[in-house]
């Protein structure tokens, strides 16, 4: 017993020691990855030079003035975002360029299809710049098309204020509170009440409504890249994330308070997903415990494994392997078209297949919940 708790610490300390590490290089990592000279969008407009001035950026084509360059940031799916504004000499945009972004790739490729960019040719530089407003988001990619809007105007607004001394209009607070948000914090509520009062009938309730709602209708499942985030210190604003904080923030408390993972057990739509293929199947095959014992550690060892890489990377979204995203709005890379077959099929012989031997994000919030359970019977000891 004595060797196989050393073994146990020794396994651990490696994990947290290496991720430490791991976090270290990436947040070192002083290189510059978004050289406004080299963008596609200068090469477009024959830029040849570019020069600040005054305080201004002004990109030239050999000696004749183009315009002004600005630069606006912003918090999307995946992280931090940069975006890059080109205006012409008489307060309009020539366009935009996203020259940084830890977005999910397929909803990038989404925007694309859509012609999202081109929204922003030709626009005013003191235009509001607000979804539902003068931009219209891509349904699947809010959140991207909101953090894109966002940047952008910060770029053009600096340019009109500084170059053109243009008014800006008055935008208010862009709380964004609408009928998804006020149904997701119901279903939150409803389903803690399910998993406190271990009422299984509420449960399927609210797992079933997720399935619907927060899964195909606005695709805001929580994943590994969401969890990245925190760690990662890249909090998205609250006014225009509202539903992302109330998934992961209201989970968060629920196991601090409650001690309860309510996400996984009641909210999560691809645990839907798997309890209705079992169901219809019918079939619940069982690994022998001798093997099962070591596959149910795996989503341990992939989570290391991926934080490694997004520490490093510092990138939220390059290790989430899971296909929930995929599952959902049809829209995936790499891996995940092997991953989605391979959990569906699986789901249909066996009761949460990928939850019990593949989900970082299960992972981490069982360990979250295991550590307080760790936490507050070390208080009770050192009380009796």
């Amino acid at each position: 017993m004595a060797f196989t708790n050393l073994k146990k610490s020794m396994i651990n300390g490696f994990a947290i020691v290496s991720l430490l590490i791991s976090f270290y290089i990436g947040q070192s990592d002083s290189k510059e990855i978004d050289q406004i000279s080299k963008t596609q969008l200068f090469q477009e407009n024959l830029i040849t030079k570019i020069c600040k001035e005054h305080g201004s950026i002004t990109a030239y084509h050999k000696n004749n003035l183009v315009g002004y360059v600005s630069t606006g940031q912003s918090q999307g799916y995946g992280g931090p975002l940069k975006v890059l504004i080109l205006s012409d000499t008489l307060g309009n945009t020539i366009n935009t360029e996203l020259i940084h972004n830890t977005e999910t790739h397929a909803y990038l490729e989404k925007l694309k299809r859509k012609e999202y960019f081109e929204q922003y040719v030709a626009k005013k530089l003191n235009d509001k710049f607000l979804i539902d407003a003068d931009i219209v988001a891509v349904s699947g990619a809010t959140i991207s098309s909101n953090a894109i809007a966002i940047a952008s105007r910060e770029a053009a607004w600096q340019i009109a204020k500084h170059d053109f001394t243009m008014k800006l209009p008055d935008i208010g607070s862009e709380w964004r509170i609408g009928t998804y948000e006020l149904i997701v914090v119901a279903l939150l509520i409803i389903a803690t009440l399910a998993v406190y009062l271990k009422n299984k009938k509420l449960r399927y309730f609210t797992l079933f409504s997720s399935f619907i709602i927060i899964g195909f209708i606005i695709n805001a499942s929580l994943s590994l890249s969401s969890i990245s985030r925190v760690l990662l210190g890249f909090i998205p604003d609250i006014r225009h994330h509202l539903i992302w904080w109330i998934l992961m923030f209201g989970n968060l408390i629920a196991i601090l308070v409650l001690g309860k993972n309510i996400y996984c057990n009641a909210l999560c739509p691809f645990h839907a997903t798997q309890i209705l293929l079992n169901k219809i199947s019918g079939i619940n095959f069982k690994i022998a415990p001798s093997f099962s014992k070591y596959l149910i550690q795996s989503p341990k060892y992939l989570l290391w494994f991926s934080l490694m890489i997004i520490f490093i990377s510092k990138n939220p979204t390059i290790a989430s392997y899971e296909p929930f995203a995929m599952f959902f709005s049809l829209d995936g890379i790499g891996i995940q078209w092997y991953i989605l077959p391979a959990a569906l099929i699986g789901s249909l012989f066996m009761s949460d297949f990928f939850c019990h031997y593949f989900c970082p994000v299960g992972a981490s919030f069982t360990l979250l919940v295991t550590t307080r359970q760790k936490f507050i019977k070390q208080i009770k000891k050192n009380h009796e």
